[in-house]
C-alpha cells in the first residue's frame, strides 16, 4: 500500500487530473488563504504560534511567507506558522467520506516548499496539492474504527502524510524517497484525543502546525538521503498497527486510485464550525423557518448523534457553556442555539464577548443528547433533532445524507467568504491586493511561475 501511494504521488501528472478536481482544488486554495488571513487576527493560539515560529527561526533566511503577518521565515517555520492558522477558525474544507481536512496542513507545507524551491509553476503546485489531499484521504479511508476511543485524534495525523506527499512531490522525490519520507513522518506524528476533554487548550486550533512542520522535515530528510523503512503504513508494526491495532483496509483505501479523486469531493463550509455540527444547524434553521417557535417556550432540544460526533455533545457541561471559540465551534448546543436564535452562525459569534451571550447560553442549556451506537464512521454525519415545546408540540427531523452537505459553492460565493475572513487579518491587505490575489488563484494553472503571486501574500 505504501509503495502504491508513493507511485501515485510521484507519477501523477497535471494532465491526468480532471478539470473539475482542479477547479475544486483552486477553490480550496482561495478558501485556505481567506481563512488563514482571518485566523491571523482571530485564531486561538495563532499569534503565539507565529511568535514561536519567528523565535525558533532565529534570524534564518526568509524563504517563505507567513500569511497575514507581512513576515518571511525559513520554509519549515513558515509552514508551521501558516498551518497553525489554517484550521484555527474551523472554517476550512472537509472530505466527508474520509472524515479529514485533507488540505489543512497540505497547503501550508506545499506553499512553503514551492517558495523555497522557486521556479514552480501553477500547474506543479496544483498537482502537488491534489496528490497530497488524495494521500490524506486514502490513508484515512483505510480505517473504519473510532480511533479517538484509543486515545488518538486522527485528522492532523492523516493530513501529515498528505502534507509530506505534497512537499515531496514538489521536491521531485522518487518512489523510494517518498516511502522514506512517509516513514520519517510517521516517526514524528501523533495527536492526543485528550484535547477533546479540555476547554482551555488551543491544541485543537493550532494542531496542523505540527503536521506541516514534520512534513517539510520528512521530505527534506528523504531528499538528503536519510533512510526510513520499507512499509510505514501496512508494516507489521507500522501506522495501521500502531493506531488501529490491525491492518488497514487496503481495498477501501486504494479503490479507484488515479481514476477517481477523493480530493475532488470537498465540502466547503457555510458556517465556521466543525462539519459535524452542520446537520443540526441545518435542521434547526429549517425548523425555525417552517414552525413558529418562540425560543422562550422551547422546553428541550434532544439530539441523537453518531459515535463519531458524540464529541460535539461531550462533556455536556462544556459544550453547553464553551469558554473558548474553538470549543464553541465543536459544540452542537452552542451552534444549534445560534441557528435557532439568529438563523445563521458567523465568525463574530465566536468572539470572546459573544460566548457570554445569556440568550444563547440559556437556550444551549436546554440541549440533551443520546448516541446511536449503530451510526459509526460511515454514518458519522447522521443526526436527529427533536424540539419539544412547552405546549406539548414536538418537531422532529432526521438527517441521514452521507458525503457532501451541499453543492459546491460558486466562485462568487467563495470570494465573498474569502473577503469576509481576510478582513480580520492581523495586518489587513487592501481590497485591491486581495482582489489581485484572488484573481490569480482563479487562473493559477496559467502561471508559468508562482513567485509573483506568493509575493503578494
Amino acid at each position: 500500500m505504501t509503495e502504491k501511494l508513493a507511485d501515485f504521488v510521484v507519477n501523477l501528472r497535471y494532465e491526468e487530473i480532471p478539470s473539475s478536481v482542479i477547479e475544486t482544488q483552486k477553490k480550496s486554495v482561495l478558501d485556505a488563504l481567506g481563512i488563514t488571513y482571518g485566523a491571523s487576527g482571530l485564531g486561538d493560539g495563532c499569534r503565539e504560534m507565529v511568535k514561536v515560529a519567528a523565535e525558533c527561526a532565529a534570524g534564518g533566511t526568509g524563504e517563505a511567507s507567513v500569511i497575514g503577518w507581512g513576515l518571511r521565515l525559513p520554509a519549515v517555520w513558515a509552514a508551521f506558522a501558516n498551518a497553525s492558522m489554517a484550521h484555527s477558525l474551523d472554517f476550512g474544507d472537509t472530505q466527508m467520506h474520509a472524515v479529514v481536512h485533507s488540505n489543512a496542513s497540505t497547503f501550508p507545507a506545499a506553499l512553503a516548499a514551492a517558495e523555497v524551491l522557486g521556479n514552480v509553476s501553477g500547474k506543479q503546485l496544483l498537482t502537488a496539492l491534489v496528490a497530497g489531499s488524495e494521500t490524506a484521504c486514502r490513508i484515512a479511508l483505510g480505517v473504519h474504527e473510532d480511533l479517538e476511543a484509543r486515545g488518538f485524534y486522527m485528522p492532523p495525523v492523516y493530513t501529515s502524510f498528505g502534507a509530506t506527499a505534497a512537499a515531496g512531490k514538489l521536491m521531485g522525490l522518487g518512489r523510494e524517497q517518498m516511502v522514506d519520507a512517509f516513514s520519517l513522518n510517521l516517526c514524528q506524528t501523533t495527536c492526543s484525543a485528550e484535547l477533546m476533554n479540555n476547554s482551555e487548550t488551543a491544541v485543537r486550533s493550532i494542531r496542523e502546525a505540527f503536521a506541516a512542520k514534520n512534513a517539510l522535515l520528512s521530505a527534506r530528510m528523504a531528499e538528503n538521503g536519510v533512510r526510513g523503512f520499507a512499509d510505514p503504513l501496512q508494516g507489521k508494526l507500522g501506522f495501521y498497527h500502531a493506531y488501529a491495532g490491525k491492518p488497514g483496509d487496503e481495498e477501501n483505501a486504494l479503490s479507484g486510485l488515479g481514476s477517481r479523486f477523493e480530493a475532488g469531493e470537498l465540502y466547503f463550509k457555510l458556517w465556521p464550525s466543525c462539519a459535524g455540527t452542520h446537520p443540526a444547524i441545518r435542521i434547526l434553521k429549517e425548523m425555525a423557518a417552517v414552525h413558529d417557535m418562540d425560543w422562550n417556550r422551547i422546553e428541550n432540544i434532544h439530539v441523537v448523534t453518531s459515535v463519531r460526533n458524540r464529541m460535539l455533545m461531550e462533556p455536556l457541561n462544556i459544550r453547553r457553556r464553551p469558554e473558548s471559540s474553538i470549543v464553541a465551534k465543536f459544540s452542537i448546543p452552542y451552534t444549534g442555539a445560534l441557528a435557532l436564535l439568529n438563523g445563521t452562525v458567523t465568525l463574530a459569534d465566536f468572539e470572546e464577548s459573544r460566548l457570554k451571550d445569556p440568550r444563547v447560553l440559556e437556550l444551549a442549556s436546554r440541549f440533551t443528547y443520546e448516541v446511536n451506537p449503530s451510526w459509526e464512521k460511515q454514518d458519522g454525519m447522521n443526526t436527529e433533532v427533536m424540539v419539544r415545546m412547552e405546549d406539548g408540540a414536538v418537531y422532529r427531523k432526521l438527517y441521514t445524507e452521507n458525503g457532501a452537505l451541499q453543492e459546491e459553492p460558486s466562485w462568487g460565493e467563495m470570494e465573498e467568504k474569502y473577503f469576509a475572513c481576510a478582513a480580520h487579518a492581523a495586518e489587513p491587505k487592501t481590497k485591491e491586493e486581495l482582489v489581485s490575489i484572488a484573481d490569480l488563484v482563479r487562473t493559477l494553472e496559467q502561471l508559468p511561475e508562482i513567485s509573483g503571486w506568493t509575493a503578494l501574500l
